[in-house]
């Protein structure tokens, strides 16, 4: 626990991004460290940003870093804050983890100095140009000396100012100095919006205290780098696998410090993977052949039927999972062993969803809830060949339980603070002529629905669709309710898994006064253990749910 503030830590004030003071990433690498080192995993195998934190002008916040217990050779390490003296405040999450034991050797030096074969790059003028970006660096944080390029690396030589230099021994490595280290990478991009980093993989310290550092900034992909900081014998000092940045806005920072009642999305993140320790693997059918025991990863590549008829599709790909998850649970040859189970476009990494087979990913994170690790997803591209399931292998047998595989990088999914602008619209413009469908709309979500359109999106014409119709449950109250406030509403009776009436319903609209919009309430639950589902009961389900969305799609479009 601590405080942070501008008068307690005035080196905080230097780093200012978008006009606002911002403990910088490196900060909460080095707290994250800090807590590994005193738990005894001295190594952060990652870290990634949930929000900035942003330090007030007049106050200072109370800070909380967390180390968890040892589980599987690693411990989560999470950092909160909340305003001083605030001590009924919430805590905000700005970072969360895993720390684990430093991995053997000290990294990669860089003793050849300069570096042979790169060019020099101006430094006199950098922190102008990136004040013109948006960041806006003072004495502590301007430690960039000396750059040079060298492909797609770029080389720096990096120092504290000497006033702050005394200062470098009561840090594992100051943050001044390994924000200043990314300093380099900012130079070797384009003009374009401030970004901030958002995930960290495998960092390990080998030194503590420097105050000057080489540096060398290697570029994985657009947004990712990979970082080695040596001393000035070239000796290691600091590396780091894999580092992802995220651009962020000026109202992502105004609003960073509200803390309670943020909304997050989930954001695929890189991290690094070494193919050369995954495990060994079969498919499942060889593991089935076997008689002896599988060994450590058994995949299963989901195969997606030919054909146009996609709620028959959804069914046959299930079919083809479900016994075999059934199986793996139940089979003694497969008791120490994890089943990879391989989608194709399933997962929302930067491509568009494939919706036979993204039912996949729902049946097997309930398999996995009930038994942990026993299963595991990857997704890999439909085009993507046996390296990008070897990649995702390795990704999950480094400790995730969800992979995809993209281009050759190993993406996970991360929880992320969502900015303004990032915030999904949840309904579209309703203006215009045409009737707003609910299905399910006499049940609790649907009247929850119903009742928004009118009140908050101003609907004037409403159709109520359940499978009784206007004899359901509270149907005439909430349809009387509606038309007090304005509405027009019918309530129809539909058998929503049946594709005639579905598309009955539709062309009656849309033939009579017009279909402006659907919205799919309606559902049909079916709950139980993995072991206990059957195809029986995911028809039940997915007819008024699954089947009923594309006939509403394919009448609507």
């Amino acid at each position: 626990t601590g405080l942070l503030s501008v008068e307690a830590q005035p080196w905080l004030a230097d780093h200012v991004v978008l006009g606002r003071v911002l403990l910088p990433g490196t900060g909460l690498v080095e707290l994250a460290l800090a807590a590994g080192d005193a738990a005894g995993s001295a190594a952060l195998e990652e870290l990634t940003l949930a929000a900035p934190l942003v330090l007030p002008e007049d106050t200072g916040l109370q800070l909380r870093v967390v180390a968890g217990p040892k589980t599987d050779g690693r411990r989560t390490v999470a950092v909160h804050s909340r305003p001083e003296g605030a001590e009924d405040a919430p805590w905000t999450a700005h970072a969360h983890g895993f720390l684990t034991d430093a991995p053997a050797g000290s990294g990669e030096d860089l003793t050849e100095w300069p570096p042979p074969g790169a060019d020099p790059v101006p430094v006199e003028h950098a922190y102008e140009e990136f004040r013109h970006r948006g960041y806006g660096y003072g004495p502590v944080f301007q430690g960039l000396r000396a750059a040079w390029r060298r492909d797609d690396a770029m080389f720096a030589e990096v120092a504290l100012p000497e006033d702050a230099a005394g200062e470098a021994g009561r840090f594992g490595l100051h943050p001044a100095v390994l924000d200043a280290a990314m300093h380099a990478g900012i130079l070797n991009e384009e003009e374009g919006q401030a970004v901030v980093p958002f995930a960290w993989n495998d960092v390990t310290l080998h030194a503590v205290g420097a105050s000057a550092v080489r540096v060398r900034v290697s570029r994985v992909d657009a947004r990712t780098v990979s970082l080695t900081l040596a001393d000035s014998t070239g000796a290691p000092v600091l590396t780091v696998g894999s580092l992802a940045s995220r651009p962020v806005s000026a109202e992502q920072l105004g609003s960073a410090s509200a803390g309670a009642g943020a909304l997050y999305g989930i954001e695929w993140t890189p991290v690094t993977v070494d193919t050369s320790t995954a495990p060994a693997y079969v498919s499942w059918a060889e593991a089935l052949e076997a008689d002896t025991t599988a060994p450590g990863a058994v995949v299963l590549e989901v195969r997606e039927p030919a054909g146009p008829d996609v709620p028959a599709a959804v069914r046959a790909v299930l079919d083809q999972v479900l016994p075999a998850v059934q199986q793996w649970l139940h089979d003694e040859r497969f008791t120490s062993s994890r089943l990879v189970v391989v989608t194709r476009g399933a997962a929302p990494a930067g491509s568009a969803v494939d919706v036979v087979q993204a039912p996949v990913w729902g049946l097997v994170r309930a398999a996995l809830a009930e038994n942990p690790g026993r299963f595991a997803l990857a997704d890999v591209a439909v085009d993507a060949d046996g390296a990008a399931v070897d990649r995702a292998v390795a990704a999950v047998f480094s400790g995730e339980a969800e992979v995809a595989v993209r281009d050759g990088v190993a993406l996970v999914p991360r929880l992320s603070r969502l900015g303004e602008s990032e915030v999904p619209v949840s309904v579209p413009s309703l203006d215009g002529e045409g009737a707003v469908l609910v299905t399910g709309g006499t049940g609790g979500l649907g009247a929850v629905m119903a009742r928004y359109l009118v009140a908050e999106r101003g609907v004037r014409d409403l159709v109520l669709v359940s499978r009784r119709g206007g004899d359901a449950p509270g149907a005439a109250e909430l349809a009387g309710e509606l038309r007090e406030a304005g509405a027009a509403v019918e309530v129809v009776a539909c058998d929503l898994s049946d594709r005639e009436s579905v598309v009955g319903l539709v062309e009656a609209l849309v033939a009579g006064r017009g279909l402006r919009a659907v919205v799919h309430a309606a559902g049909v639950g079916g709950g139980g253990l993995v072991g206990t589902l059957s195809s029986e009961r995911f028809d039940a389900v997915l007819g008024a749910k699954a089947d009923a969305a594309w006939w509403l799609h394919e009448a609507t479009v």
